[in-house]
This record gives structure tokens, C-alpha cells and sequence, in this order.
């Protein structure tokens, strides 16, 4: 503890004498001086399609939304343009997502010694040796909003400076190609889920651990769970953030549950009556593969040391699962029928080795920590169209069945070997092309006959689908999630939707052709007695002005209309996952926010320590990632 005291000592020490001499930097959002109109709206409680709430897409609006950011937000007060901010929202919401399509976009501080040997950032399109081939392979941002309580929002949103986004911006150039002969191989790889737009079935390299063809972006999802920010990507380790500034502490081992090399997956399920977090990550071979099972108490501590702490499972074949359900006694993973050929030992571009067969995908239920349950193993019927990217929702156990419900994805319509090009999709056959059918499905398991059922709920084009945190692991009446606007026709994330699954029935709203919302995510009010008494959060990018408004629901009345829109003060490109925490410890006010992000920056802006430490704010030559796993949970308090 003497050390801990000095460490602290000195840090606060530097950091008060950096704050006495910042200048002002950032900036407050404008009040937009325009009035929005919103689309008309309909409530389509009586059409579980809501083929009536279509709009005349506008496919050069969205396609604005694969922008780099070349301009980060340090901090922003948000004056809403319509509507006022519920005193009874209280917390932060976060969303992680590609944003930058050009490699090198932020240039290192001036007062760096090391600069980009191909020179400043350049717009996107104009050097195409810098541009990405497919939007997933994107650096990853996140954007952050929080909620005091007394009627106020703040705002941010930084890169992840991952060790190759640093590497990136030292030269400004593209470093990591391994994706590469995958990408060119078109829309139809894959069964046309190899390289979908949004998410695509082969997501990385096949090279194990830390390499230059393996790149984690990590821009794929953002979690909070005991007083840690984290963002994910799909088989890499997660990177630490700081929730008041999103500056970047590090890659997270997880207070040394997880190795260096270990691959780690984008999802995490909280089981809110047990008060845990499940996570996963699979190890990938030709022949068999394995998934890790890590389960973690409510200030993220394993529930036991070394591998008494994890569950592991061997699977058959390649397993390119990206996804998990949880329920009271099992994690469930859907794996696609994947082959891979005799060259996997040589060979690790997916798209060269790894083929997705017509055939039956396999359902596998994997005993959680201290379950006493076995596992199992079904096999999905095959319909016609394979079950790859499956994004499940949530999953429950309901007598002896497991219910999973799930979007579904099928890129089968798509054909040629042609590769996209940025900003692939100016056009809705462009869209079409790179871009999966998705629709609502059911699956349900007997676990007495070993046999899976699935059922349409809805074969409205959606996306994003997530329930109210309450209802994690447990029985669900409502899903929310982003649907498009073209009925069930192929379209882009449009509007938002609350579906009951009983009554197959959906609540939506549509904005205007030129604005595109991204996932809904569930805020519980703050002192109801009701877990399913919340709002709605969701971003909405406007492809004609090319900046974004966060947009504030009541959950329960979805069809009725934003009661809030907050301009956010920049563009977001189309985001991928987030999430929305209560906790007291992150209602941090603008001034505590402005206080931690001038500091930051002032940190990254002195040359010689932005060299000496990447640029991952791990602050003043010290390393802090995980520094919680020796002082232990003190630290965080």
C-alpha cells in the first residue's frame, strides 16, 4: 500500500500541475437554428410488418455516413432543439463504431517528434492506398453522453488508440492489410455473409495473437460493467477506457484473467439476478475449436482464480461464432457449418480457406460457472439459407426448452466477385448488393428430444435488437431494435421499434429519408418502481447536413416520437454496439467531464511523453491498465 499511496501521490501531483496551466481547448455545441420536422408517424400496432411506415430512402444520405471523423469532440454541453432532457435520466450511454476509412486520419500532436511520412490526413477517397475496403475495418470511436440528473447533457467522442491505430498515425499510412484478399473477393463470399456491410461473418485474420495482419479496431462494441468502460472487437482483447474523457488507458487484460495472446469475443451478457457478466472467446482450428467461458461478480472480478475461473468447451470444426445468449444455467452459441481446407495450416485469410457450407448450423448450450447442468449440442434445420451472423437478443430457459430469440441474417441473394467500393452504398442496388436480407426469428430447443424449432416473428428488415436489462437471461414481452425503411424490403437501419413478442405487434417510428438511427438502447427512469419504465436512446446520423443528434424515447411509446433530440456538435458515422449504465459513479457533470478531458489532451499535445507512452493517455511514463488487479477494488472507488 505504500506504493499504491506514492503512485497516487504522484499522480494527482503532475495532473494538478498540468491543470493550472491549460489552455482552453474543446468546445460547446451550438444550438441548431433549425426546427426539425419529423417524418409522420403511424402507430403500427396493428401491422407487425409496418410495410405502411416506409420511406423514400435516401441512399446518398446514408452512404455520407461512412465519413472518417477527422475531428475528435473532447467535451460538449447539448442544448436540445426540441424537447427538454427527463431529470429522471440519469447515467451515461455509450456506442463504439468504425470511424475511420482512411488510415492515419488524426494526425500526431505538432509538438511530436515522429510525424507521418506520407504527410497530413487527406479526405477520404482522395489516396486510395489509405482507404479501407470494407467499412468494418475501420478504427474504432466512441462516443459518449451523460446524464447528471439535473436536466443537462455532455458529450464526447474519441478514437481508441489501439496499438495499431498508433501505429497508423505515426505514418499515416495503411499498415494493416491481412483482411485484404478477403475484401476483394466480393459480396457473394461466404454464402454473401463473408464480407456483409455491417457485420460480416469473417471479421478478422485466422493468424493468432499480436501480428500485422490481425488488426483490433477495437470498434465493435462498448460495455460498462463494474465501474470499467471497455470497448470490443471480435478476437482481440479489449481496450480500457476512461468513461469522463474516453481517452484510451490500454489493452485490458481483466486483472489478469486473460493471457496476452488470448483471443476474446465482442460480447457481454449481464445476468441481472445473478448481478454478473458473462464474456467468451474462442480459439479457431481447422479441426476443432475451443470457447472460453469468463464469468465476473459486479466489481469485475473473476468468480474464481486460474482456470477453475472459466468454462471451456471443445467444438467441432472452424468455429466463426461472434455472438452468445445467456440464460440461468447455459451461455448458447449458434455455429455455422464451416469447412476449412488443407491449406489452413499455411494459409490464414479466411476468405481463401474458410467456406460456409448449405448445410445445418449447430446449436451449442455450454454450462455456465457453478451450473450443474451438462452441455449440449443441436443441430439446426437447414431451410434454405444458412445461419451466419445470427445477432441473439436474449435467451431464456422456460421449463426444458431454451428460447433464443435472434436476427437473422441471409446474404443469398447477393452475386459477383466484384469488391464494394467506399462509400458502398450510394444507391439501393448498391445497398443491396453488400448488404444481408435480416429478419426476427425464434429458436427453441427441447432439451429432452434434442430437436430446434424456429419460428418468424417478423420479416421486417431490422437490426440492433436488445430488451430492457431487467429481462436479460429471463422471459421478455418487448424487443427493441432498428428497422429499415423499406417494410421488409433490403434496406439500411432507418427507424426505431418496440416488438411484443406475444402479440407479434410493433410500435415504431420512422424519421425523415435522410436520417438513419442506429441501435435503441433501454435507460431505466431513475427511482421508478418499474423495471420496464425507461426511455429510448438512439443516434441519428442526417446524411444531408452530415451531423448527428442523440434522440431520447419513451420506451413504451416509441410510435409517438422522440420527446427529446439532443444535437451531438458533429457527424457520427453509423455506429455498431453500446450500452446505457446507471450507475451513480458515471453521472458525472459538464465541468468534471471538461476537467478530465483538458487534461488529457494537454497529456497527448506534449510531444516528447505522447512518444514515450503511444498515445494510449496511460499518463506521465506510468502504466494504469487493469492497476486495479494489485491495489484491488480501493482503486476503483
Amino acid at each position: 500500500m505504500l506504493f499504491y499511496a506514492a503512485v497516487t501521490a504522484l499522480v494527482l501531483s503532475q495532473a494538478e500541475a498540468f491543470l493550472t496551466n491549460v489552455d482552453t481547448i474543446g468546445h460547446k455545441a451550438s444550438p441548431a437554428c433549425r426546427v426539425e420536422k419529423f417524418a409522420a408517424t403511424q402507430d403500427t400496432s396493428t401491422d407487425s410488418s409496418a410495410s405502411d411506415l416506409s420511406v423514400d430512402v435516401d441512399f446518398k444520405a446514408y452512404a455520407n455516413g461512412y465519413k472518417t471523423v477527422f475531428a475528435e469532440l473532447p467535451f460538449a454541453e447539448c442544448t436540445p432543439t426540441f424537447g427538454s432532457i427527463p431529470n429522471d435520466l440519469k447515467g451515461s450511454y455509450f456506442r463504439s463504431g468504425p470511424a475511420m476509412f482512411s488510415a492515419g486520419s488524426i494526425a500526431p500532436p505538432k509538438t511530436s517528434i515522429i510525424q507521418p511520412r506520407e504527410g497530413p490526413p487527406v479526405p477520404d477517397g482522395q489516396n486510395p492506398k489509405r482507404m479501407v475496403l470494407h467499412p468494418f475495418e475501420g478504427d474504432g470511436g466512441l462516443l459518449g453522453v451523460t446524464f447528471p440528473g439535473d436536466g443537462t447533457a455532455t458529450a464526447r467522442y474519441r478514437y481508441v488508440r489501439t496499438i495499431a491505430f498508433t501505429n497508423e498515425r505515426r505514418k499515416g499510412q495503411r499498415l494493416y492489410r491481412g483482411m485484404d484478399s478477403t475484401r476483394e473477393m466480393g459480396p457473394a463470399i461466404g454464402e454473401g455473409m463473408g464480407n456483409d456491410l455491417h457485420t460480416p461473418l469473417f471479421r478478422h485474420h485466422l493468424q493468432p495473437g499480436l501480428n500485422k495482419n490481425r488488426k483490433n479496431t477495437s470498434n465493435t462494441r462498448a460495455i460498462y460493467w463494474g465501474k470499467r468502460l471497455l470497448t470490443m472487437w471480435e478476437g482481440g482483447q479489449p481496450y480500457k477506457m476512461d468513461g469522463l474523457a474516453l481517452s484510451t488507458e490500454g489493452r485490458s487484460q481483466l486483472g489478469g484473467v486473460l493471457k496476452e495472446l488470448d483471443p476474446f469475443g465482442s460480447k457481454m451478457v449481464i445476468d441481472p439476478i445473478k448481478n454478473r457478466a458473462i464474456m467468451y472467446g474462442v480459439v479457431q482450428d481447422s479441426k476443432r475449436s475451443e470457447i472460453t467461458l469468463y464469468e465476473f461478480n459486479d466489481k469485475f472480478r473473476a468468480l474464481a482464480e486460474g482456470d477453475s475461473g472459466k468454462v471451456r468447451q471443445e467444438v467441432p470444426g472452424l468455429a466463426m461464432i461472434s455472438d452468445m445468449g445467456v440464460t440461468e444455467n447455459y451461455a448458447a452459441f449458434i455455429q455455422p457449418p464451416v469447412s476449412a481446407g488443407m491449406q489452413f495450416l499455411l494459409v490464414k485469410e479466411p476468405g481463401k480457406i474458410a467456406k460456409l457450407e448449405k448445410g445445418a448450423a449447430t446449436l451449442h448450450l455450454i454450462p455456465r460457472l457453478e451450473s450443474k447442468k451438462q452441455p449440449k449440442s443441436f443441430k439446426i434445420s437447414f431451410d434454405g439459407a444458412v445461419e451466419a451472423e445470427v445477432q441473439i437478443i436474449n435467451a431464456y430457459e422456460e421449463g426444458d426448452t431454451v428460447v433464443l430469440d435472434a436476427i437473422r441474417s441471409d446474404g443469398s441473394h447477393k452475386s459477383g466477385n466484384q469488391a464494394a467500393q467506399w462509400p458502398w452504398a450510394s444507391s439501393h442496388d448498391e445497398y443491396k448488393q453488400n448488404a444481408a436480407k435480416r429478419s426476427l426469428w425464434r429458436y427453441t430447443a427441447d432439451l429432452k428430444t434434442g430437436t430446434v424449432t424456429k419460428d418468424l416473428l417478423s420479416d421486417q428488415q431490422c437490426f440492433f435488437g436488445n430488451v430492457s436489462p431487467s429481462d436479460n437471461t429471463q422471459k421478455h414481452d418487448n424487443i427493441f431494435m432498428a428497422i429499415g425503411g423499406m417494410g421488409t424490403e433490403i434496406a439500411p437501419p432507418q427507424g426505431i421499434a418496440r416488438f411484443n413478442v406475444n402479440s407479434k405487434t410493433m410500435d415504431a417510428w420512422m424519421p425523415e429519408a435522410h436520417e438513419f438511427c442506429g441501435e435503441p438502447m433501454f435507460a431505466a427512469k431513475d427511482g421508478s418502481s418499474s423495471p420496464d419504465d425507461g426511455y429510448l436512446l438512439t443516434v441519428v446520423f442526417n446524411g444531408k447536413t452530415e451531423q448527428s443528434d442523440l434522440l431520447i424515447f419513451e420506451a413504451g411509446d416509441v410510435s409517438k416520437g422522440p420527446v427529446t433530440r439532443l444535437p451531438i456538435g458533429m457527424g457520427i458515422p453509423h455506429g455498431l454496439y453500446g450500452c446505457f449504465t446507471t450507475g451513480e459513479e458515471a453521472r458525472w457533470g459538464f465541468d468534471e467531464i471538461q476537467r478530465r478531458a483538458k487534461l488529457s489532451d494537454k497529456m497527448e499535445s506534449r510531444g516528447n511523453l505522447w512518444n514515450e507512452v503511444k498515445s494510449d493517455f496511460s499518463g506521465l511514463g506510468l502504466r494504469f491498465d487493469d492497476m486495479e488487479e494489485y491495489f484491488g477494488d480501493s482503486f476503483l472507488s
